[in-house]
């Protein structure tokens, strides 16, 4: 019925042409445990091939030098009003020396003694309760159209600003930014 030739078998293709998976190289050993008196007595080609029993020797990593230095550099979101991302890239093109990180870091700086007082004006007003629901939020406020910046720090910058947010009781790192930013750039 069919005119077209058979064609052979792909290798691979059919299982009980398959072997199996190829045999394991043996993996060298860098160091031979001290307390084993019983592996120095063994032949170079038995200690090549590890007993299951015996745990392998883990290589020593290497720590960054960031790591060791700084605690290591971390990336962190956080969302500001387009209007004050704004304001922030014209300060920052005027003055090149400063980066954005280091402005962000400058602007809680300057604030610090203060900061309570700015993430209180910056919170949204309490919302109401009563009634059938009992999360019913305040009537609808001018909502501000945010970005998002994203920024590298080191880990004890970000603990720094972690306890600043606790301290504050601000409701995130945003928060406490965003009120740093808006009283340095107002000034």
């Amino acid at each position: 019925m069919n005119d077209r030739p058979k064609l052979a078998p792909a290798l691979g293709l059919v299982r009980d042409r398959i072997d199996g998976p190829p045999p394991r190289r043996p993996t060298p050993v860098t160091e031979a445990p001290a307390t084993a008196p019983s592996d120095a007595a063994r032949p170079e080609a038995d200690r090549s091939e590890k007993a299951p029993d015996e745990p392998k020797a883990k290589r020593a990593s290497r720590p960054k030098a960031s790591s060791a230095s700084t605690g290591g550099m971390k990336r962190t979101t956080i969302s500001i009003p387009l209007r004050l991302a704004a304001q922030m890239r014209a300060s920052l093109e005027t003055d090149r020396k400063v980066t954005q990180v280091q402005f962000i870091l400058n602007a809680i700086e300057s604030n610090a003694h203060r900061l309570k007082e700015l993430v209180e004006a910056e919170k949204p007003a309490p919302r109401t309760s009563g009634g059938l629901f009992p999360d019913r939020s305040a009537a609808r406020s001018q909502v501000e159209e945010r970005t998002t910046i994203n920024f590298d720090t080191t880990e004890a910058n970000l603990k720094v600003i972690d306890a600043l947010v606790d301290k504050t009781e601000a409701d995130s790192r945003s928060q406490l930014i965003r009120a740093a930013l808006r009283a340095a750039l107002a000034d």
